[in-house]
């Protein structure tokens, strides 16, 4: 028997409620990102990643794009175990560069099978959420490749010179949603060209989506309550 386009592109009718197990994941990265300090850090927010990732591989799983995405995932899993094996710089970005084209790839995934519904129910709407939060941590992954491989293309003004590793990349965390919901406290300053351009692209993307796809949703899950 042929499975219909929308059950071949997600398994969601056959999973009960997955986005609900994805938004935990989103959520419990940023609530539990800012708090991460000391020597651990690194390991904690790296784990958090892989349980991030693992979430979305659940959801995507019967994609025609699964077998792509879990093999990005699998050598971006790779990569940060060599991180912590060899102390060097390349994996450390290797896993950057491999994770960002997971959360697109998954956010592209997500985002068809939203588009086909014409009938939404709260779980369709969380994903929506879902898709949002992926572009925050998507382009907090294009802030981190783009300050490791070019020094100073942020300032951090309040926050200090000379940050670890890992405050710098808890700093962009907070800079790439922050951009994302244009709240702009100004604190971390993008200076170089194509940070300022990513800035400026991710703010659009964030409102371009709320008010375009978002409120459609919501307003079919308003309708189909009524």
């Amino acid at each position: 028997m042929v499975k219909s386009p929308v059950n071949a592109t997600l398994a969601v009718t056959s999973s009960g409620k997955p986005f609900h197990f994805l938004l935990a994941a989103l959520l419990a990265q940023m609530l539990v990102s800012p708090f991460i300090k000391g020597e651990g850090a690194g390991v904690a927010q790296d784990l958090v990643f892989l349980c991030l990732m693992g979430a979305a591989l659940r959801v995507v799983r019967q994609s025609r794009l699964f077998p792509l995405i879990l093999c990005l995932a699998l050598v971006c899993g790779a990569s940060i175990v060599a991180k912590y094996l060899t102390q060097g710089v390349g994996p450390s970005m290797l896993s950057d560069a491999l994770g960002l084209p997971v959360i697109f790839l998954t956010a592209v995934e997500v985002t068809r099978y939203l588009a086909r519904q014409k009938r939404v129910d709260l779980d369709t709407v969380l994903g929506g959420l879902c898709v949002y939060l992926f572009l925050g941590a998507m382009w907090f992954t294009a802030y981190s490749l783009v300050e490791r491989l070019m020094p100073g293309s942020f300032d951090f003004t309040v926050h200090g010179d000379h940050l670890s590793l890992e405050a710098t990349d808890r700093l962009l965390f907070f800079f790439s949603y922050v951009t994302l919901l244009t709240m702009g406290y100004g604190d971390i300053v993008p200076l170089s060209p194509l940070a300022q351009t990513l800035a400026v692209v991710e703010g659009v993307a964030g409102q371009f989506y709320l008010v375009f796809f978002m409120a459609r949703l919501v307003g079919l899950h308003v309708a189909e309550k009524q």
